[in-house]
């Protein structure tokens, strides 16, 4: 991978990083879009607080360096640009109920290209596998398959690092079967991350198993790549920021958080306790 833009995606002190999702619009799901409707002031908000990293998508990213000069001018510190992460691909699995037809496709063939023209550090992509028996699985992961590789191949000719985030559903009721949730047994999912490891993924982004004491074998199989972990569903502070310390102490390389920082009432603040425990 490009080192130079791997050493300005992880912190130079720890080689540690916070990297804040805020790309939940392109999955078109209403419910993500509370806390980011005005992206501006939230990119702002977010900048002020000078996370490592800012994960949004190709629409949006040029709202990133004009929120930085906004921060610059109302801050007596000195502001930077955080690192610059481009959501891919877009997806239809996430809603309420699964979809009939499900999908996971790039935004665009040169997507890659577009990022480095928004001086992006890298990017990021799923790598998706559903339940058996639901419409359109094989499907759905074969073209996961054919996102990371084409990626892989786009990065390396631009020297972007590639981000995969590797992630297994069931039914969230087996009987029911309308619905997908998490599925974090480390059966399903060692095998899955070494996937994109084996695809070329440079870092990945993952959930923590079921059990937390099983995350140094899923951290194993990705050796020496870096494994940050998803924030997941926004829950009470304390808590939150209390896991968010276990999860460094597991020895994740950092987080990926989104909701608990854009849905929180307070997204500077929240931050900033995020930085906190990534690089204590």
């Amino acid at each position: 991978t490009n080192n130079a833009k791997m050493r300005r995606l992880f912190n130079c002190k720890d080689n540690k990083i916070l990297d804040v999702a805020i790309d939940h619009g392109v999955f078109n799901e209403d419910r993500f879009l509370d806390g980011i409707e005005d992206m501006e002031h939230v990119l702002q908000k977010v900048v002020l607080a000078q996370p490592d990293a800012v994960q949004v998508t190709i629409g949006q990213a040029r709202l990133l360096h004009s929120a930085a000069s906004a921060a610059a001018a109302v801050s007596s510190e000195n502001i930077k640009t955080p690192a610059l992460v481009i959501r891919t691909d877009v997806a239809n699995i996430y809603g309420s109920k699964a979809p009939p037809f499900p999908f996971c496709d790039l935004q665009h063939p040169d997507i890659v290209l577009q990022a480095v023209q928004m001086d992006a550090c890298g990017v990021i992509c799923n790598l998706f596998v559903l339940p058996d028996d639901a419409v359109g699985a094989v499907e759905v992961h074969r073209r996961c398959i054919q996102n990371v590789t084409h990626l892989r191949s786009e990065c390396t000719k631009y020297g972007l690092v590639l981000l995969v985030e590797p992630l297994a559903f069931k039914w969230a009721d087996p009987t029911q079967k309308d619905k997908f949730a998490m599925d974090n047994n480390l059966v399903v999912t060692r095998p899955l991350v070494r996937l994109a490891c084996e695809l070329g993924a440079d870092v990945i982004k993952c959930d923590l198993p079921d059990n937390i004491a099983d995350f140094s074998k899923l951290k194993l199989v990705c050796h020496p790549r870096p494994v940050l972990l998803r924030g997941g569903e926004k829950g009470e502070e304390a808590e939150v920021l209390a896991f968010a310390e276990s999860l460094m102490d597991a020895g994740a390389s950092g987080l990926v958080y989104g909701r608990n920082i854009i849905h929180h009432e307070d997204p500077q603040y929240i931050t900033r306790k995020f930085m906190e425990k990534v690089h204590k």
